[in-house]
């Protein structure tokens, strides 16, 4: 994109008014005798002042050389001002092109300016001739000077600037207040990201590109020299393109500052050389990367709104981009154009952050998953496991036979029926189970949670962070083998401090990860046993800090570990003392893809643990312990961060109720010492395992994910006749989760089991919620398709006479009905199956 109008660089440039005079009309001053601001005495000696500074200007032929005369044009005792001798340079339409003692007045429309007589002053300076300087003389009584004459002089001499492309006057001896005076630029849209946005790289960018595009519409709508007025816009505090330290400057391919937002006296200084606090030559890499395309830069920088950085400097990112000038004036030359923002964190600091970050996020979450797996695998020893279909416990052989009719104390008409392949997976359901036996096989279905949390009292880095993962798994056993899978979520997050200036000095690191662990475990023998996790996850990761964000990066994980468990005293009383040792090994790796800003990150690391412990159980009535248990070990840490060795202790009590089918555990542990100075790590958790007692008395819970019909021909058939055979109105995904405790009925007259639901499920049409799997024999299973999802609640209780009567009464809510809004319902139920 050129810089259609560069960024009117009319007024970036005001000081090429300072520009080349035709070669011819160079010849002819050459010879002009050098008079200075500071020799002006008089009428002819103002006059000779500004005929020689006329020819220099003229003899200016290049943009940086301009540039260059530009610095001592506004210096106070140079030799073009001294005191009120100054010059102003205009355009023959009457704006002002360079202001040589103000240069906010620069691009301020003035034709219209009249002395204390009324006379208008500036539209005779700027119809000057081209061969001598003009005489206007102008009446107005300067308030800060009372010595002043009332009437005064000045003189006006016009030049062409090939370098501008336009003619200039230059004027000597005026010094008349125009501050007030001006006319407002058109209504042009500004841009839509402002510098009051500007937050990140994007918006940035987004700036940078807005307000050249904002310059070159003003330019084509009212021409150059009018839209030398933007300078002053540019420059105003809280307006559209300045906000603090966000302004936009622009320079020359050889370092010559055209134009800065932010200090108007820094125009026409050289800045090539200018290199940042810790040595960069920053704008060099600035000229360099937008002509290359143009992009982004990170320098260290003073900002002016921190206290404290005037030696160090604060991470500033710059957006720079290179414009050639396709508008009659300065056509063919090319600018710089440039606009930052400060920040808290340099990129390297981020990269080093978020490596660092990465590998404890990984050894946290695969030390979580190894311990939450190990304990799962460790209770699962010397437990019966439970197979529970629809709330029932059939026997594992006659549920696997498709031609066994399966009894399922809550099903409908049609639970007699043989079960299909299909039947078997969209109607069945496990209950959650603590094992498998010894000689036997079966089902579990277990969660857990584990909270990890680290602090570094070592200045600099991370001073403190946690992860926290909870997961849900479910494994088969089949002799002395256990295979599982289980999926976890982790969320972690972390401060690191700067160690600058400022009150922002800390940034945080916070990733998420969803990740699935497949292990196994082998019984070696009575006494030992074997596990092994392999482990794959996926995440974000970001960085913030001060009301920054870098972009976000997606995060992978790949995690390795094997176990090993042995009783060193064991007895057959589970009330005994027993002793095992304990050891397992880790390995995970980190990755985290490369964003603007930051580069592809790689983080490795791993553990070694060997460890003792000793539990001893109290029986606190039949079938109902409690078991303490103590820990405590080494182990190594290996990788990219907190390397060595390290004591860990902690701790934990269970408590089972086998006659219910309950077992909650929790536990904590610590890092007492660690070779890593000043590091120190702690972590809790828990898990539960439930199965449903047998006979369903007890705690259950039931999950029921299905797809497809939730019920057989035959049931449909019974809730609708024929119109329920046809089509496939009833195929679609749904989860059913209760919870209930099943318990004796008064005067021991069956099983009485109060429950909760929640459902997800297609919403079939007004007024019904489809929920099939229900205990409900009858659901309501009206003619119209499925087509929205639908999510409700039921609160009830069961009333099992026998194996073949049940009765059944439940009230809910659907807490989202697409046709008719919320739904409330309640039914009773009578079953009998035979």
């Amino acid at each position: 994109m050129t810089f259609r109008s560069i960024l009117i660089l009319g007024a970036f440039f005001a000081f090429l008014s300072l520009s080349g005079l035709v070669p011819a009309a160079k010849q002819a001053r050459a010879q002009v005798p050098k008079v200075t601001a500071g020799e002006v005495v008089d009428r002819e000696s103002l006059k000779g002042f500004v005929t020689w500074a006329t020819a220099e200007f003229a003899a200016v032929r290049d943009v940086n050389e301009g540039a260059r005369l530009l610095q001592d044009f506004r210096t106070e005792g140079s030799d073009w001002n001294v005191g009120n001798t100054y010059l102003i340079l205009f355009t023959p339409d009457g704006h002002v092109f360079i202001h040589g003692e103000d240069p906010n007045l620069d691009g301020k429309y003035v034709a219209g300016v009249m002395d204390d007589d009324g006379t208008r002053v500036v539209e005779q300076m700027v119809t000057a001739g081209t061969t001598e300087a003009q005489l206007v003389e102008w009446c107005w009584d300067d308030p800060l000077d009372v010595n002043d004459p009332r009437c005064k002089d000045s003189f006006a001499l016009r030049y062409h600037s090939l370098v501008a492309g336009t003619d200039l006057v230059v004027v000597g001896g005026y010094y008349q207040d125009l501050t007030h005076v001006g006319e407002p630029l058109p209504d042009i849209p500004l841009p839509e990201v402002t510098a009051a946005d500007v937050v990140d790289r994007e918006t940035l960018r987004q700036f940078v590109d807005g307000s050249i595009g904002w310059l070159s519409a003003l330019v084509a709508q009212v021409g150059f020299q009018r839209a030398n007025a933007w300078k002053a816009l540019l420059r105003e505090e809280g307006g559209p393109f300045k906000s603090g330290p966000i302004y936009l400057f622009i320079v020359t391919p050889e370092g010559y500052v055209i134009f800065h937002g932010a200090d108007a006296w820094r125009e026409g200084r050289t800045v090539i050389d200018n290199t940042d606090f810790q040595g960069r030559p920053f704008v060099r890499e600035l000229i360099s990367v937008a002509q290359s395309g143009g992009g982004f830069i990170e320098y260290f920088w003073d900002d002016p709104t921190v206290q404290g950085d005037e030696d160090s400097g604060t991470p500033k990112v710059s957006y720079t981009r290179a414009l050639t000038s396709d508008v009659d004036v300065f056509q063919g030359i090319e600018f710089i154009v440039t606009a930052g923002f400060y920040r808290n964190f340099s990129t390297a600091e981020a990269e080093n952050a978020s490596r660092d970050w990465l590998a404890r996020f990984g050894r946290s979450v695969a030390s979580q998953a190894m311990e939450m797996i190990g304990n799962r695998v460790s209770l699962a020893s010397g437990e019966d496991d439970h197979l529970v279909v629809g709330g029932r416990t059939p026997s594992l052989s006659s549920f696997l036979n498709p031609g066994t009719l399966a009894a399922v104390g809550s099903a409908g008409p049609s639970a007699l029926l043989p079960m299909s392949a299909g039947r078997l997976l969209s109607g069945t359901s496990f209950q959650v189970s603590p094992g498998g036996a010894a000689a036997g096989a079966g089902y579990a279905l277990w969660g857990g949670g584990e909270v990890m949390r680290f602090d570094n009292q070592v200045g600099g880095g991370f001073s403190q962070g946690d992860v926290r993962t909870g997961a849900l798994g479910a494994d088969y056993s089949f002799g002395s083998v256990i295979t599982g899978l289980a999926v976890s979520y982790s969320q972690g997050s972390g401060d690191f401090e700067l160690g600058r200036a400022g009150e922002d000095d800390v940034g945080e690191v916070s990733t998420t990860l969803t990740s699935a662990f497949p292990y196994a475990r082998l019984a070696i023998s009575e006494r030992v046993f074997a596990w092994g996790v392999l482990g794959y996850g996926a995440g974000t990761l970001n960085i913030e800090g001060g009301g920054e964000q870098d972009p976000e990066s997606d995060i992978t994980m790949r995690m390795a570990g094997l176990g090993l468990k042995g009783e060193i005293l064991q007895s057959s009383d589970p009330r005994a003392l027993v002793l095992r040792v304990r050891s397992d090994v880790l390995y995970a790796s980190m990755q985290s893809d490369a964003v603007e800003g930051r580069s592809e990150l790689d983080a490795d690391v791993s553990r070694i643990r060997l460890g003792l412990e000793t539990a001893k159980a109290f029986e606190l009535g039949p079938g109902t312990m409690l078991r303490p248990e103590v820990r405590a070990g080494m182990r190594y840490d290996g990788g990219e961060v907190e390397t060595g060795f390290g004591l860990e202790v902690g701790g934990g009590v269970a408590f089972s109720a086998m006659d219910h089918g309950l077992i909650v555990s929790v536990h904590g542990r610590s890092l007492v010492a660690h070779e890593q100075s000043g590091y120190e790590e702690w972590g809790f958790g828990g898990g539960i395992t439930i199965n449903p007692g047998g006979q369903g008395r007890g705690l259950s819970l039931d999950l029921r994910p299905t797809w497809g019909s939730m019920s057989s021909g035959v049931a449909r058939l019974w809730a609708q006749g024929a119109a329920g055979m046809t089509g496939d109105a009833f195929a679609g995904r749904r989860m059913n989760a209760e919870f209930g405790y099943g318990m004796d009925a008064p005067g021991g007259r069956g099983i009485l089991m109060p429950y909760a639901r929640l459902i997800v499920a297609p919403q079939a049409g007004p007024g019904y919620l489809a929920v099939g799997g229900t205990s409900s024999p009858f659901v309501p299973a009206p003619v119209q398709a499925i087509s929205h999802d639908a999510i409700g609640y039921q609160l009830g209780g069961r009333l099992m006479l026998s194996d073949g009567l049940s009765a059944n009464i439940e009230a809910g809510h659907s807490a989202w009905s697409p046709y008719v809004g919320p739904e409330r319902n309640a039914r009773v139920n009578l079953a009998l199956t035979w």
